[in-house]
This record gives C-alpha cells, sequence and structure tokens, in this order.
C-alpha cells in the first residue's frame, strides 16, 4: 500500500523532505501536486496515480492539505467513484504523514486511519505563554 499525499504547490514535496530527515525512507509515498499546468492537469495525473494503486487491490491513503482545496475535492471526487479504496484526509501535517509512514506495514485499516488522525489532531496546539517553575517541560 502507498500514501498519496497531495497540495497546492510544492508542500507535498517539501513535508517529504523533512520525513526523510526526521524518519528515513520515503518510497511509501508519492507526491501529487498541483502545479501551474492548472486542474486538467492535476486531475489526470492524480487519477493515474490513484488507478494504479488501485489496481493492486489494496486501498490508497491520501493526505491533502485543505479541505475543500483542488486537490482534496478531486480525491474526494474520485474516492466517491471508487467507495473502500481511498480513505482522504485534509489538514496534512508532518506528525501525521509520520504516523501514517512509520504505521503502513504493521496495523490494520480502520486502526491505521484512526491513529493518523489522531496523529494529525493532538499535533496542533497553541505554546503557553507562562510556565510555572514546576512544570516539567520537554525541550
Amino acid at each position: 500500500m502507498k500514501i498519496v499525499i497531495t497540495s497546492h504547490g510544492d508542500l507535498c514535496e517539501g513535508i517529504l523532505t523533512s520525513y526523510k530527515m526526521i524518519a528515513g525512507d520515503t518510497s511509501k509515498f508519492i507526491a501529487v501536486k498541483l502545479d501551474e499546468n492548472g486542474i486538467s492537469d492535476f486531475s489526470f495525473r492524480l487519477t493515474k496515480v490513484l488507478d494504479e494503486q488501485i489496481s493492486n487491490n489494496k486501498p490508497v491513503i491520501v493526505l491533502s492539505d485543505i479541505m475543500g482545496g483542488t486537490p482534496y475535492n478531486e480525491t474526494l471526487r474520485y474516492m466517491l467513484a471508487h467507495p473502500n479504496k481511498v480513505f482522504l484526509f485534509a489538514g496534512l501535517n508532518l506528525p501525521m504523514l509520520i504516523q501514517a509512514g512509520t504505521s503502513l506495514e504493521e496495523s490494520i485499516i480502520p486502526d491505521l486511519l484512526n491513529s493518523i488522525l489522531e496523529a494529525g489532531q493532538t499535533s496542533v496546539l497553541l505554546a503557553p505563554t507562562t510556565i510555572d517553575n514546576d512544570e516539567n517541560i520537554d525541550f
């Protein structure tokens, strides 16, 4: 199974560079970016990648940058036409990518999907502006 990452511009490629620095091998990922060639070109490339992945009779996980954006919408359109074969996330961030990449081979699908969602959600926070002396801070 592969994980497809979609984004506006170079985000999907850049976040893979960060993943490689932290977790290593990026061969389980495929980046498909929306670029200056437009929506039709993006949709064609995305469909080709997704068709290749589901032809192996394995589900595909797609991590997209923004809900409602073109990369998300085009993936959603594909997902609705191929039920139970594509699982789509919005709000791509590095913790969810690390969770997906490091858990892909050892998890059953529902558990994997839940762990990716949890990693993405719990990693977004506002740092405290003050710290009590007795708080243990992990640097």
